[in-house]
């Protein structure tokens, strides 16, 4: 008995390796690709910053509290020099926590609290905890959406829309101290989940991104759009055309299933509004505060749209007034590549690119209806697919290429001389 059962597991044990090894192998090229990407582009900014801080005057910052950042020279700042704007709240929560005394409670606690934890393995350095935090996360999203790209295109394609992801307009953002690259990975790592058919584990992995950003619920109405299809997929392949009552029944159970994991990251947006509920008696303070601290009011899209193409056709000719130009210019760009995602791919990433775009594009600030929108598309990840597949064409992808690089240079440059870009 026991020679047998030692043969069985001498016979099995080889093939789950083996199988774990084809399962590694399956990653190795997406790990490669990526990180070559990933440390170009990384590198590149980091020579950028030197270059911005060697050739323009840094305007002085401050901290939420209101304390100035200490402007020193020294190559340094090819790191300090990215902590700025959002980055700076991002670090002072870290490192003090939510208060109902200031506006930290408009930013969501998925990447202030990881940074805090991460800074204890940094021996107290947020900022080093904060660009690990990033960088790790921004790695693993592009190694996620190579697999993911792959699965629903070819190689070629997961290749450039890796590579155009890296080099997004306002992909600068994904490699600086800001919640973009952590929110993306959940969010990649959701969907991917929910394709491989693991839903629970999808579920969860989205309450990253419900914990990292307000937008994040459009990750679990996208979800539940991809349940219902992935159920219609599977009655078509293996279901008669007249079910009987016991498969009817199983079909509504394994949707049932995929309906409860799907709404599962709505924790992440539940538990955040709950803790300022018990914590300080006020659910509401983070909606609130995007109105008396940041100025932003309720808004029609098609309204912030047209708002926003006047104020920029008004202005485009306006020395140092070309903000508005700029934030139509991309989001211009934006909606005609998310038309080729709601024609083109699933209808869950139609339903995740259009939610995203129409819920940041109703609170808009009266003066600047489309701030920061451009900085909000590079967590849109199907938009790159449309680029992706337009690369095809001969000629296509070097353009793509050149607008982007050139287009992120200027957006990093502005960024790192703290011009309110975004």
């Amino acid at each position: 008995m026991s020679a047998t059962v030692a043969a069985k597991h001498g016979t099995d044990r080889p093939a789950w390796r083996q199988a774990r090894l084809h399962s590694l192998r399956e990653w190795l090229p997406a790990l490669r690709y990526c990180a070559v990407v990933y440390l170009a582009v990384r590198i590149a900014l980091f020579l950028l910053a030197a270059a911005a801080w060697g050739l323009t005057r840094e305007q002085q910052s401050s901290m939420p509290n209101g304390q100035p950042l200490p402007l020193t020279n020294g190559w340094h700042n090819i790191f300090t020099d990215w902590d700025k704007l959002d980055a700076n709240w991002f670090l002072y929560i870290a490192k003090t926590g939510y208060s109902d005394h200031n506006a930290t409670a408009a930013f969501y606690p998925g990447y202030p609290m990881l940074v805090r934890l991460v800074g204890y393995l940094c021996f107290g350095h947020l900022l080093l905890a904060a660009y690990l935090v990033s960088n790790v996360a921004l790695l693993a999203a592009l190694i996620l959406l190579y697999r993911l790209s792959e699965r629903e295109y070819d190689q070629a394609t997961a290749r450039r829309a890796v590579l155009y992801l890296a080099i997004f307009p306002t992909a600068a953002f994904l490699f600086g101290l800001y919640s973009e690259s952590l929110f993306l990975l959940a969010a990649v790592g959701a969907f991917y989940l929910a394709r491989c058919g693991h839903w629970w584990w999808a579920g969860l992995v989205g309450i990253g991104a419900t914990l990292d950003r307000s937008i994040g619920v459009v990750v679990a109405l996208a979800l539940a759009v991809e349940a219902v299809h992935q159920t219609i997929e599977d009655r078509r392949r293996g279901a008669p055309a007249t079910d009987s009552p016991g498969r009817f029944t199983a079909t509504s159970v394994r949707l049932a299933g995929r309906f409860a994991a799907s709404a599962t990251p709505l924790a992440g947006t539940v538990g955040y509004l709950l803790f300022w509920q018990l914590r300080y008696h006020d659910w509401a303070r983070s909606i609130t505060l995007q109105k008396t601290h940041w100025h932003r009011v309720f808004s029609l899209p098609w309204e912030t749209l047209w708002r926003g193409l006047t104020l920029a056709a008004s202005h485009a000719l306006v020395g140092d007034n070309a903000r508005w130009t700029f934030d139509l210019v991309f989001v211009a760009a934006g909606l005609a590549l998310a038309i080729w995602v709601a024609v083109r791919t699933r209808p869950a990433y139609a339903v995740y690119t259009w939610g995203s775009i129409v819920l940041f594009m109703t609170e808009a600030v009266p003066g600047r209806p489309l701030e920061s929108d451009p900085r909000f598309l590079v967590t849109v990840f199907p938009l790159v697919w449309a680029l992706a597949r337009l690369g095809r064409r001969p000629g296509w992808h070097e353009g793509v290429v050149a607008v982007c690089a050139a287009s992120m240079a200027i957006v990093s440059w502005l960024f790192l001389t703290t011009q309110l870009v975004f």
